[in-house]
């Protein structure tokens, strides 16, 4: 390898992963803590200003519930910004996440020995585009050129394929802390075809704590008497006492949820409840049908029946609930493959991609997996330029249409969900006024046939254009899905050769001098 080390990192909503790859091995890299992971978890200290990350964060969260959050992954692509402190220190989602990232580059760093530059990031395979920019710039935040956006499924897929060289069609099941998506792949030839993608950005293992949360409320206002529901203290440690239930119900068929001096309005009470997986299985059934329907749906996208599935792979920590193991293989009829690490195979995955783009001549078991892969570029002989993965979209793109007879707006699809990226389409439009000199072009992503209830990405103007007749001009509007899964917009008047292009960013996108006056003022971490 030449120059610096391209790193593949699972940027998780509940914990994040960093792994590197060398000669024929790739490895998780460990943290300063000399964890294999580390908690996605970023806090704010008021007295020195600096922000703690991980393991850190966690463990003032419980004292300064005001100072931390959890979970920004699920914020990523929105406007919504975080308070932090007393002092309501306001931070975007990026921001956080390029805290996190930073953190993750910085221990790297100190493991290698060397410094990193670039990296490829995992994000659900359910991302919107607005999204997918968030995290590309929380990697700018960080100081990261991210060379390739993955999904995350894809990269389970990488990491699995890398063990054998059988041609097989795999079911990808990944519930996260936040985030579940599934995914249909072939593996043919060495080749990692998507064939399809459904999921949830909104649906993790974070929901299973959350009922938790409510049933222990429940249960404390019947034995005690007294809400803590509006209590933040109270809720930071109720959370932090589910998701300890949760994993001890992985491997045991009830367990005691103690917590002392839990406080209130009325002072404090010391709780005590028992929970049993049974109990625990029907309060969150409702949750695990709705992976199931998800599933259900790709099946019917991609017209697949369950019987051609070869092996099914479970991805993300909160598949190791014996609910989804024994519910899938009770759905599908087979039995979850055991040869992946839930929780690291996506990072791993992602290193794969990254040593692809590196240039690295892949030997040993991987040669096996990408030896007959076939050149993008015809004209290309860089290694960096094989197909590894033959991913798609999860959601359409297109644009806003006026009828010509009605005069009503209406939602064109210009590249369909599903499709091989990197893809690109055009179409055809032209004036609906006389003399007109510009035309707008509004575009968004979705599958609905109602434009309203589709996602507004950006709009742009193509103009001045000569004034014509209604209908004259011959106006070419092409789309340019990358393989990052982000849209590039040009259009031009075929006519007269006048033309425009954008990447669709998003009103809520940040330009380059924004991203370097974001990167100046990020906190220091401790």
């Amino acid at each position: 390898m030449t120059g610096t080390p391209t790193i593949g990192i699972d940027l998780g909503t509940t914990n994040s992963a960093i792994a590197h790859a060398k000669d024929d091995d790739i490895n998780i890299l460990p943290a300063a803590t000399g964890d294999r992971t580390i908690p996605s978890v970023v806090a704010f200290d008021e007295n020195s200003g600096e922000a703690l990350v991980g393991r850190q964060a966690v463990n003032q969260a419980v004292a300064h519930p005001d100072r931390t959050v959890f979970a920004v992954k699920r914020f990523m692509g929105t406007e919504e910004t975080i308070l932090l402190g007393s002092r309501e220190c306001e931070f975007t989602p990026e921001e956080i996440s390029g805290l996190i990232l930073r953190k993750l580059k910085r221990d790297a760093q100190a493991y290698l020995d060397r410094s990193i530059e670039s990296a490829v990031i995992t994000v659900p395979a359910y991302f919107n585009d607005r999204q997918r920019q968030a995290t590309k710039h929380a990697g700018a935040l960080a100081g990261l050129e991210v060379d390739r956006i993955i999904n995350e499924p894809t990269a389970a897929c990488l990491a699995y394929g890398l063990q054998t060289a059988q041609d097989k069609t795999v079911l990808v099941y990944d519930l996260g802390g936040g985030t579940f998506d599934s995914s249909l792949i072939e593996i043919t030839n060495g080749v990692f075809e998507v064939i399809g993608t459904n999921g949830d950005t909104r649906l993790g293992g974070n929901d299973w704590d959350a009922l938790i949360v409510e049933w222990l409320e429940e249960r404390i206002e019947r034995d005690h008497g007294v809400s803590v529901a509006d209590t933040p203290l109270a809720e930071e440690r109720l959370f932090d006492a589910a998701q300890t239930a949760k994993h001890e119900l992985s491997n045991r068929r009830s367990t005691t949820i103690t917590i002392p001096f839990l406080e209130h309005d009325d002072g404090t009470s010391d709780i005590e409840q028992t929970l049993h997986r049974d109990t625990f299985e029907k309060m969150t059934r409702e949750l695990l049908d709705t992976t199931i329907e998800r599933c259900k749906t790709l099946f019917n996208q991609a017209g697949y029946d369950r019987s051609e599935i070869d092996e099914i792979l479970l991805v993300g920590g909160a598949t190791r609930m014996p609910q989804v193991r024994r519910r899938i293989e009770d759905r599908f009829g087979v039995e979850p493959s055991k040869r992946i690490n839930p929780d690291e195979a996506v990072a791993i995955g992602a290193a794969a991609q990254a040593a692809i783009l590196d240039g690295e001549l892949l030997p040993g078991q991987w040669t096996q997996a990408h030896r007959r892969t076939q050149p993008t570029k015809p004209s290309s002989t860089r290694a960096s330029d094989n197909v590894v993965l033959l991913d798609v979209t999860p959601q359409s793109f297109g644009v806003e249409l006026i009828d010509r007879e009605t005069y009503e707006p209406y939602y064109h699809v210009v590249i369909e969900r599903n499709s091989p990226i990197p893809a690109r389409n055009s179409y055809m439009t032209t004036t609906s006024q006389d003399n007109q000199t510009e035309i707008e072009i509004p575009v968004y992503q979705g599958h609905n046939d109602r434009l309203e209830e589709n996602e507004f990405l950006d709009s742009f103007e193509l103009g001045p254009i000569p004034q014509r007749p209604e209908g004259e001009p011959n106006i070419e509007v092409k789309f340019m899905l990358d393989e990052n899964g982000i849209l590039n917009v040009s259009a031009r008047d075929v006519d007269h050769e006048i033309g425009d292009a954008i990447e669709i960013q998003s009103v809520f996108g940040f330009t380059d001098d924004e991203l370097s006056v974001m990167q100046q003022n990020l906190p220091e971490t401790k």
